[in-house]
């Protein structure tokens, strides 16, 4: 059992050897070798997390996803063709389980939210920001405004290392998409740095 990491908005680059050694463990997986499996599990098991978070901002279900990930690494490891990188491949599968994840609690809040009249209780969005910031990176809040797909995009990018076109691959939508998602998403991000600093 892994404890939650500390996260922070860190980058995740693989380099050209550690992609090496990437392929090696999948494909040492796809021959039934569990030790590698487990190496290759420890591997992202920090990076994942982080991914998922930022994509469904909950602790609570990450451990979850990122084993249901890696299961699909374990039972799909021969069907891995080399012609993206090991972190593409892998970072696809988390970002379809992290939105299965997020649509399933969606649905459990809606019907929560039936018999709960507390939630429509928001307090003023002025002070809401305010108190956010007092605990939090900006950065970290300002995700919180993004929507999925585009948390997903700035991620992908920033974090991860990843070119459009593979972002596209993943998130199986043109790359114009991709494009448009950051594009929004550095207006929305922008706009939020100044307000923060207005205040400031």
């Amino acid at each position: 059992m892994h404890g939650s990491p500390e996260l922070k908005m860190q980058k995740s680059f693989s380099t050209p050897e550690q992609q090496v050694k990437e392929r090696n463990l999948i494909a040492e997986t796809a021959a039934g070798n569990g030790k590698s499996f487990e190496q290759l599990y420890q591997l992202y098991f920090n990076r994942l997390y982080q991914f998922i978070f930022h994509l469904i901002r909950r602790h609570d279900c990450i451990e979850e996803i990122i084993n249901d990930v890696m299961y699909v690494v374990w039972e799909k490891a021969s069907t891995y063709n080399e012609v993206c990188r090991p972190s593409t491949w892998i970072l696809g599968i988390a970002y379809l389980k992290s939105l299965k994840s997020a649509e399933q609690s969606l649905v459990r809040e809606d019907r929560s939210a039936e018999f709960n009249d507390e939630l429509d209780y928001f307090p003023d969005n002025g002070t809401k920001w305010i108190s956010e910031l007092e605990v939090s990176n900006w950065l970290e809040v300002a995700f919180d405004k993004l929507s999925t797909e585009q948390r997903a995009v700035v991620e992908m990018t920033y974090y991860q290392g990843l070119h459009y076109s593979e972002i596209s691959e993943i998130m199986q939508c043109p790359e114009n998409t991709v494009k448009t998602r950051m594009f929004h998403a550095r207006k929305i991000l922008a706009k939020l740095f100044l307000e923060l600093n207005g205040r400031s």
